[in-house]
């Protein structure tokens, strides 16, 4: 946080620029509201994040696994341009792993023998020692503490005089924690079991399994994890990202996105066994979190959900899920899915009506089936949204209108203005499905707000976003902005727009997540008339259902100082209780992990009685009560 004499500076020296009449017109932003005009009710269903596995969000961040390619799979250079550190990798040992030699010895890589997979890693010690070393995500380290505890297991065949874990410092040279494991021997695969208690703090230290005293042994599925503190914890999630998550104020959770349409993206596969399978976006990733562990996460964090299926799995498999899911009492929908037919084809962009076509009737067989199994669940279209093909998104919903309940409305957060084309398509939206059916039940929901940004800009563009959001009411039933988190420096495929970032041992929001939390915590059931006289601020004023708190949400992207008044027409009685605004220098500032508050929600109740001003390129939100 900012510290206050600061922020009282900046204002002043605001206020005295303005009366010197070097900051903005005289006139300043008059604010309008009409708190008797109501225009919408605003769902608590709103503030939603979506995630999928870009950037790590769960195969290396939300999933409590430490390691990183646990069963040797990676042995060739990702398929998708790397901007972060990678392991080297060779024949002795998978990409992720590093080998460990005293004294000689053998590693191989062996393809014929595998628990899982298609690969194990072999070890002859000899009369030495050998093993591999695991440093976590593409290597940038394990987080152990001191005194916090440490578990896992990995799968072993064969026998040597010893085996051992451990872990070390990088280099090797300090142990913080070791256990001896005892083999039963034999041909067939059998689970090795262990826990470490570090006598150190390290936040990328390195996790080892050794062998020594002759004999050899395969290795194959390794685990690592803090031992659970909760629920979450212990149903395999990170818990301090979960408790990010609660931080960030989310009522609503996605689960989906573009590895959706990989091959092997398939129920059989979501078992939430540990098990590698030929990701979207990397050669190899990891089922240990897959959609049943979604579902139970949403449902421990008490949120209403959505996820994705593959648009052509089989009818048995969902029938399969969706018994499973009868089990829980809140809100699921099921999309089928993801960007589908979305003009990734040879006709220039345009989708094509036959696919559109093949895709709704794979649709209607997975929601008839899974509706008949379980009629707690709704159901959402994925056909992707294109405002210039109305006549083939016409046909889509003329297949599915009465299947499903929502359609997934993707738009953009890259500008500060986002909002106008969220607001034009959603509209374009509502106007097509009332124009061909004036009596369909069927909504919107925005699964996905992408950019490529996770600075103040992207802040100020969801801001915006919301602000059209609220207009359509209970029509829309939550915007999500893309994607939930983001791995420090390991930006592997553009998509570098995460509202919660981590490292091994730290979790901290991006100013998209703070603008989402000052939102959230900040709802009020109804959207009144409200307006500005500046062409550059914009408002979305709302207030509680008996008219004793109103709250103005204001986005002043540009990046001069506009001093502000209010005007409340016959509503009296009116004073200001609290200011909340997150600003920055400039649009392109976010939050490095050195200073991960840097740019954060402040209160600048006090400051904003003296002189009522909009900082340069903020988002303020403001309360009045009578």
């Amino acid at each position: 946080m900012r510290d206050g004499m600061k922020d009282r500076f900046e204002f002043a020296l605001f206020a005295a620029l303005f009366t010197c009449g070097m900051a903005t017109s005289a006139f300043g932003v008059k604010v309008t509201v009409n708190v008797s005009d109501v225009r919408a009710e605003v769902p608590r269903t709103l503030y939603g994040t979506g995630m999928e596995d870009v950037n790590h969000e769960i195969y290396g961040g939300l999933d409590a696994q430490r390691l990183y390619d646990e069963s040797f799979e990676e042995t060739l250079p990702p398929q998708v341009i790397s901007h972060s550190p990678r392991g080297a990798g060779n024949k002795s040992c998978g990409r992720q792993w590093t080998d460990i030699s005293m004294d000689g010895g053998i590693f191989i890589l062996d393809d014929k023998v595998a628990h899982w997979g298609s690969r194990s890693q072999l070890l002859i010690p000899g009369t030495g020692t050998v093993g591999v070393a695991n440093r976590g995500l593409n290597g940038w380290g394990i987080s152990c503490r001191e005194g916090k505890r440490m578990i896992g297991h990995f799968f072993v065949r064969g026998a040597s005089g010893k085996l051992e874990v451990k872990l070390q410092r990088q280099d090797g040279r300090i142990t913080y924690a070791s256990e001896n494991l005892k083999l039963s021997g034999g041909e067939k695969w059998s689970k090795v079991e262990f826990s470490l208690l570090p006598d150190t703090s390290d936040p990328a230290a390195r996790f080892l399994i050794l062998a020594s005293g002759g004999g050899k042994v395969w290795i194959d599925d390794a685990y690592l994890a803090d031992e659970p503190t909760n629920e979450i914890g212990r149903m395999g999630c990170r818990e301090d990202i979960v408790a990010g998550f609660k931080k960030e104020g989310l009522t609503f959770l996605r689960w989906g996105g573009s590895m959706v349409n990989a091959p092997d993206y398939l129920l059989k596969n979501m078992t939430g066994e540990r098990r590698p399978y030929k990701g979207f976006w990397f050669q190899t990733s990891s089922g240990g979190f897959m959609v049943r562990e979604f579902v139970q996460m949403a449902n421990l964090m008490k949120l209403p959900c959505a996820f994705s299926i593959h648009a052509y799995d089989t009818t048995e498999d969902a029938v399969a899920l969706a018994e499973w899911l009868k089990q829980f009492d809140g809100f699921i929908c099921v999309q089928i899915g993801n960007e589908e037919c979305a003009g990734y084809t040879p006709a220039g962009g345009k989708p094509i009506l036959s696919d559109i076509r093949h895709y709704c009737e794979n649709l209607r067989r997975l929601v008839t089936a899974m509706r008949k199994t379980n009629q707690n669940l709704v159901f959402a279209n994925a056909v992707m949204w294109q405002m210039n093909h109305l006549d083939l998104m016409e046909e889509t919903f003329r297949l599915t209108d009465g299947v499903v309940e929502y359609w997934d409305i993707h738009v953009g957060a890259g500008d500060v203005t986002s909002g106008r084309g969220t607001r034009l398509a959603l509209q374009a939206f509502r106007d097509m499905i009332t124009r061909i059916n004036p009596k369909t039940t069927m909504k919107a929901a925005i699964f996905e707000e992408n950019s490529y940004i996770h600075n103040m800009r992207r802040a100020l563009a969801h801001a915006s976003n919301l602000e059209a959001a609220r207009e359509m009411g209970p029509f829309l039933l939550t915007s999500c902005p893309a994607n939930a988190l983001q791995a420090y420096a390991q930006n592997d495929n553009g998509w570098d727009q995460g509202q919660i970032f981590y490292t091994p041992d730290k979790v901290w929001l991006q100013p998209c997540g703070w603008a989402q939390q000052m939102a959230s915590s900040n709802h009020r059931d109804l959207l009144v008339a409200g307006e500005t006289d500046d062409s550059e601020v914009t408002v979305s004023a709302t207030r509680d259902r008996d008219g004793a708190s109103v709250v103005l949400h204001l986005c002043n992207p540009s990046g001069k100082v506009k001093p502000i008044a209010f005007d409340f027409g016959t509503a009296s009685g009116m004073s200001l209780a609290k200011v909340i605004s997150l600003s920055a220098p400039s649009l392109d500032d976010r939050n490095p992990p050195d200073d991960p508050e840097r740019i954060s929600p402040q209160d600048v109740t006090e400051i904003f009685r003296a002189s009522p001003v909009l900082k340069p390129y903020s988002y303020t939100v403001i309360e009045f009560r009578r």
